[in-house]
């Protein structure tokens, strides 16, 4: 039975409203009640929001397996009128299936559309605000931004050997046959000086629009950068921008808080739609191949949580506060959307400063993504050598080689990265292509892309966890988490942290003494430029003199006392300032034995 609906005609009730059928209208029905008794229950009840974000996940994942039960489990997508490719109709479209998966879907997109509104301008405010105060260090920040770098090049790296391993011991792919298909083009793969000369900013206007986060956080350097060093000669102007800087961020933070308060309903939404729109039927087919991927995640993450007790972080509580920004890229499978609240989440939970949580943690969106950089190439790479390589006509092609040319290629393609939803599909072609293996990325991806709505769930919640561990570690080796309850008296590094505190405090001794030097330096060369004048003014004063109408024999004479005198004076000053000089570089470090923390 239907609503007035007429597949050959345009219906009001299909096309507009989205409600031809009275299952749809029931089951929308149904979400939208329960959505509703979830907010008066929270209303009432006050529930912690950890704990409204694991209900809204359980009520979607009934829903959604309710949908699929109903509709027998179909392997095949059932919710989108076209096949992959929108050309052709898909024959086992269910049009009040669909209609259900769009009406579910409405908060999940409201959600992910505003906080992806956020995205840019929160991350161009906090790099502009901590570039530009004051006090802020640039050589600091840079140290954070490379240490944070490093660890997110070691998390993809770790995480492509746990894949790629778990690949080779359950031999995923042995029981398919794939052979080259489809097109594959090289525009899917960038080099490394393209890859670079795309970081920076193009246009200032067209860089908020483009969504790129790296382009973004360069400019927001630049600004902050100027603002600093054009507070030297207009510092009531620049203390304004500054102003008007904090003014911003406080109204973005603010909108931010109005839409995160929605999240239980968008995570309900999320789950429900992810659960409608993905072939669950198929699990039967590829489910190995599925599973271990998630084994690999599960294993990666736990690998986040060891690095952060090895370098004296408390792994227990990061995780405890850390759980909210884990479970939005698990539900939103977007790093970049869930970035508003990942930030967030560091400053205001597990109080790391500002200045790292501002550098570090955008990065992460954009380089050495754990879950869709490095498991997803482990996975494919074992995948592609059991389904083609060890089948097919490729003697020189062994599992080492394999390793290792396949994790400098993953390297590599996790240095630019777009932490957006659907990212595998340029991690595949990136990959196979560097490889070689461009012409099976058509077959490889076929299957392997046939669940990644699911698979790329857990990928995005790894990337988080592993841009927040991080942080974490970068701002620990660095002294900034302000949180002591965060920080581990004893771990295993804590040696290579010493001798870090130290090489960074002889660094600071030895930038002090720079800067003591040069004000000293300058302070004399004032002293100097005054005795000039001086010397000048008197000679003036002997010439004047000698106009009038005594003239003054003695004049030469007189100029070269003047003279004299002034070179006495300058050569004692420089004498002065050389001993003052050397007295500053002769001090000691008396900071070097300062007890760690």
């Amino acid at each position: 039975m239907t609503l007035l609906a007429d597949n050959k005609k345009i219906n009001l009730l299909r096309d507009f409203l989205g409600i031809s059928h009275w299952q749809s209208l029931v089951a929308i029905l149904i979400f939208f009640t329960i959505i509703i008794a979830l907010s008066i229950t929270i209303k009432k009840t006050r529930l912690k929001f950890p704990y409204r974000i694991f209900i809204g996940m359980g009520l979607g994942l009934i829903f959604g397996l309710t949908i699929q039960g109903i509709t027998g489990f179909n392997p095949n997508n059932i919710t989108n009128p076209l096949l992959s490719g929108g050309e052709t109709q898909n024959p086992h479209y269910i049009e009040w299936a669909g209609e259900t998966a769009r009406w579910v879907e409405l908060i999940k997109n409201i959600f992910i559309t505003g906080i992806t509104m956020l995205t840019v301008p929160i991350v161009f405010l906090a790099i502009a605000r901590i570039t530009a105060k004051k006090l802020a260090s640039t050589n600091q920040l840079m140290k954070v931004s490379i240490t944070g770098i490093v660890i997110l090049l070691v998390n993809v790296a770790i995480a492509f050997c746990i894949a790629f391993g778990l690949g080779m011991a359950f031999k995923i792919g042995q029981n398919f046959h794939l052979s080259e298909s489809g097109t594959y083009t090289r525009d899917s793969v960038k080099g490394i000086p393209a890859l670079i000369a795309g970081y920076i900013p193009s246009s200032f206007i067209g860089v908020f629009t483009q969504f790129l986060i790296i382009p973004v956080i360069i400019l927001g350097f630049l600004v902050g950068y100027a603002i600093k060093k054009l507070t030297k000669r207009n510092e009531q102007r620049m203390d304004k921008t500054r102003s008007v800087l904090e003014t911003m961020w406080k109204i973005i933070t603010s909108i931010l808080t109005m839409f995160v308060k929605i999240m239980p309903f968008a995570v309900m939404s999320m789950l429900a739609s992810a659960i409608m729109n993905y072939p669950i039927g198929a699990l039967a087919d590829i489910g190995i191949i599925i599973g271990v991927a998630y084994l690999a995640l599960v294993i990666t993450f736990a690998w986040h949580l060891l690095s952060l007790f090895i370098f004296g972080v408390n792994p227990w509580r990061w995780l405890k506060k850390a759980q909210r920004p884990i479970i939005s890229g698990f539900t939103t499978q977007s790093s970049s959307a869930t970035l508003p609240i990942a930030l967030d989440t560091l400053k205001n939970n597990l109080k790391i400063k500002e200045e790292a949580a501002d550098t570090v943690m955008p990065l992460s969106t954009t380089i050495g993504l754990s879950g869709c950089a490095g498991v997803q190439a482990g996975i494919i790479l074992s995948f592609l050598y059991f389904s083609v390589i060890k089948q097919g006509d490729f003697p020189d092609w062994t599992i080492a080689l394999l390793f290792i040319n396949g994790l400098i290629v993953t390297l590599i393609a996790s240095l630019g990265i777009a932490g957006v939803p659907g990212t595998a599909s340029v991690v595949t072609a990136g990959v196979l292509g560097g490889l070689g293996f461009g012409a099976f990325y058509a077959s490889v991806y076929g299957i392997i892309g046939a669940l990644d709505g699911l698979f790329d769930m857990g990928r995005t919640a790894v990337n988080i966890s592993g841009g927040l561990q991080a942080t974490a570690i970068a701002s620990r080796n660095n002294d900034m988490i302000e949180d002591e309850k965060l920080k581990l008296k004893n771990y295993l590094f804590k040696p290579l942290h010493i001798l870090n505190k130290k090489i960074g405090a002889k660094i600071a001794v030895r930038k002090a003494k720079e800067n003591e030097i040069n004000n000293l330096k300058k302070a004399y060369e004032a002293k100097i430029a005054a005795l000039k004048k001086a010397r000048d003014n008197k000679i003036q004063a002997i010439n004047d003199s000698d106009q009038n109408i005594t003239p003054n024999p003695n004049i030469d004479i007189d100029i070269a006392n003047v003279k004299t005198d002034y070179q006495e004076q300058v050569k004692t000053l420089k004498l002065e300032m050389k001993a003052k000089i050397k007295a500053i570089k002769e001090q000691k470090n008396n900071n070097q034995n300062s007890n760690e923390h």
